[in-house]
């Protein structure tokens, strides 16, 4: 009888125990990039440190508005793009309109709709959101000197009619700057 107790009380603890450690294991998959904003050149710029290297993201050369100087946009954009990271919610960046103005946004899954929480980046009335988002893929593969090719291992993908842009995917395999 002291044999099957001793038993359970072992095996109540190795449910507890194997708890413990898978908890850690998923704690150290969080992702550990990092999005800042810094002057490169006398230009303001989105980056983002990577396990691979520095990204220069978007360099903010035009002013929105007096109050949205490229410093005052590039801090911002730059503080929203981590702030969906550490919510684990940066999955794939959209084109969307919010309040009539042409946005990139965060959409939580492939196809996900872009709420107004998840606004990245507003652009100038009249911009095409799908253009600045090709863009900013095309740019780095343009520096890479790669072609663009949208295939199912692109991070570049149209899903409904939207364009979407897969982040992990991206900065996998965009070059790094140093």
């Amino acid at each position: 009888m002291k044999i099957k107790s001793l038993a359970g009380i072992l095996a109540g603890l190795g449910v507890v125990i194997g708890s413990a450690i898978a908890l850690p294991a998923s704690a150290q998959t969080k992702n550990s990039n990092t999005y800042y904003c810094a002057q490169l050149n006398g230009s303001w710029n989105t980056f983002v440190n990577t396990p691979r290297g520095r990204i220069s993201l978007i360099n903010w050369a035009n002013e929105f508005s007096d109050k949205w100087t490229p410093s005052a946009r590039c801090s911002a954009v730059s503080q929203r793009f981590q702030k969906f990271l550490d919510q684990g919610n940066l999955k794939f960046i959209r084109t969307g309109n919010i309040n009539q103005l042409p946005v990139l946004c965060v959409a939580n899954a492939r196809g996900g709709s872009c709420p107004e929480e998840n606004v990245l980046i507003t652009l100038k009335p009249g911009t095409d959101p799908e253009e600045v988002l090709v863009k900013l893929v095309d740019f780095r593969r343009s520096v890479s000197g790669q072609t663009l090719t949208l295939s199912a291992d692109d991070p570049g993908f149209y899903a409904d009619g939207e364009f979407y842009v897969d982040m992990e995917k991206f900065l996998d395999t965009v070059p790094v700057n140093n």
